[in-house]
């Protein structure tokens, strides 16, 4: 197998990653705040790749470079728009709107990464995005709640900000692990920040099935979807990996369709 076709298989196993997780969280915000769930999601990542570090003996290190620093800043920013987000709308709603991670992705990385788009990608993007307008438009309501669309939007925005920082910091020579151990831990102290001004730092009332959902959704989608995109990246130019992305809210929708009334 060349490196082409592992950037292919490591991005097509992250998308069915990142497709079961939205649902799982939002089972788990019925019980959970969603700063609560931010602060539970990053635990839970750092947690797993100290574990993984173990297990493979490749133990974890900590990278403190600017660019993983900015990108941890964007992932903490993005992580709680995401759970404000699916707090407001059902699965199916995010699982769209959040297809628009394509769109800036692929904008960003033109921006920040000099890379030149076929006329093949563009209409591809375009056919996507199309997509999206259309099934929402046939079978959704996100437009009744402006606040929800919103944070769903900024939460895709910030974490293709993330990912071209992890683009521009991810090298042959250094551990995806490592790296994402190194932004989630960056990232619980933003995200610690946000709880104790919302006064829920402290806050003690966690329910243990609550608590489940969302680590259980963390490691399919924060954790094992991530990683496979960071080793994905290696190989892949960063628009394309995001382009085949553009297939996650399809499975999203498929597994979540008989939910779509969950609010």
């Amino acid at each position: 197998m060349n490196d082409l076709q592992k950037g292919h298989l490591f991005n097509i196993l992250s998308v069915l990653m990142l497709a079961v997780g939205p649902l799982l969280s939002k089972f788990g915000l019925s019980q959970i705040s969603p700063a609560k769930a931010a602060l539970i999601n990053v635990l839970t990542i750092i947690t797993a790749c100290f574990l993984l570090g173990l297990f493979t003996k490749n133990y974890v290190k900590l990278y403190f470079e600017k660019n993983i620093i900015l990108l941890a800043l964007f992932n903490s920013i993005g992580i709680i728009f995401l759970f404000l987000s699916i707090d407001l709308l059902s699965p199916v709603e995010i699982g769209f709107l959040g297809r628009f991670y394509t769109v800036f992705a692929v904008i960003l990385s033109v921006i920040f990464l000099n890379e030149k788009l076929s006329r093949k990608e563009i209409i591809f993007i375009i056919i996507a995005i199309l997509g999206t307008f259309l099934f929402v438009e046939s079978g959704g309501s996100y437009t009744n709640n402006l606040i929800g669309s919103f944070f769903a939007l900024s939460y895709t925005f910030f974490f293709a900000l993330t990912n071209i920082y992890i683009k521009k910091s991810l090298s042959k020579e250094k551990s995806s692990n490592s790296i994402m151990f190194t932004n989630n831990c960056i990232s619980l102290i933003f995200v610690m920040i946000y709880t104790l001004i919302i006064g829920e730092l402290f806050d003690g009332h966690y329910t243990y099935e609550g608590v489940g959902y969302l680590i259980i959704s963390t490691l399919f989608g924060g954790f094992l979807g991530t990683l496979l995109l960071y080793e994905a990246l290696k190989y892949l130019r960063f628009s394309i990996a995001n382009v085949t992305r553009a297939f996650s809210p399809v499975l999203l929708a498929v597994i979540s369709y008989p939910f779509s009334q969950l609010r």
